[in-house]
């Protein structure tokens, strides 16, 4: 912040007094600055971070990427900048599923509210359902993806039961064999699109890589002009 200065009348000696400094304005610290800022923070290739919750004194962003070092440099940043230390929820994705963040940074410049979207767990035993909620406003339409640790993307709408509030799901998900001798647990996405239609894009009749998918979708939406908005969520599949 730059310093406030007096103005001096020329050739005029400054003149000392013991008088105490009138008070600085503080800076506007609101949610929608730190939301900005998060949303425009630079971290590079498949980054993804977004502000889900902040007070006076403390903050929680959540983001995706392939690495921790960029989410490391934000907290710096953003501790340095607001004065508060943040909460960083990392969930570190694959490369294949890098295609996400690219989405997710477009549709995340929009105005339109997300939809709100629930896990009942982030870590899923192999071959046990993955259920949650989703809730959005009343009139809109959403497409609901399964982006998997290949890349792969799935469309789970059929699987999606309708309520007169909100929607549910709980679907059953398992792994290769390989992947399954392999013990590890891998990362998995839950991407829901939200918006005043159907995407025609997202109808999938078979799982297609996100990297063709993705750019579809967001081709789609920009050609059609319509207020569309997006929200992900994460689990580990295995292990």
């Amino acid at each position: 912040m730059a310093d406030s200065l007096a103005a001096k009348k020329p050739d005029q000696p400054v003149v000392a007094l013991n008088m105490p400094k009138p008070e600085i304005p503080p800076v506007v610290d609101d949610l929608a600055q730190r939301v900005s800022w998060v949303r425009d923070f630079a971290g590079g290739d498949c980054f993804y971070a977004t502000m889900i919750s902040a007070a006076d004194k403390s903050a929680a962003i959540e983001g995706f990427g392939t690495a921790v070092q960029p989410f490391e440099r934000m907290l710096d940043d953003f501790q340095a900048k607001f004065h508060v230390e943040p909460d960083i929820s990392v969930r570190l994705i694959e490369p294949t599923q890098c295609e996400v963040t690219n989405f997710l940074r477009f549709l995340g410049q929009t105005s339109a509210d997300k939809p709100q979207l629930v896990l009942d767990r982030t870590s899923v035993p192999n071959g046990t359902p993955i259920s949650g909620s989703l809730v959005t406003q009343g009139g809109l339409i959403s497409s609901v993806l399964l982006i998997d640790h290949k890349g792969m993307v799935f469309n789970l709408d059929d699987r999606i039961v309708a309520q007169s509030d909100k929607a549910s799901f709980s679907i059953p998900i398992g792994l290769g064999a390989a992947d399954k001798a392999a013990g590890k647990a891998v990362p998995q996405i839950i991407l829901v699109i939200t918006g005043p239609q159907d995407i025609q894009a997202a109808a999938l009749l078979r799982p297609t890589p996100a990297s063709v998918l993705l750019p579809k979708i967001l081709e789609e939406i920009e050609t059609d002009g319509s207020r569309f908005s997006a929200t992900a969520k994460y689990f580990r599949l295995g292990g």
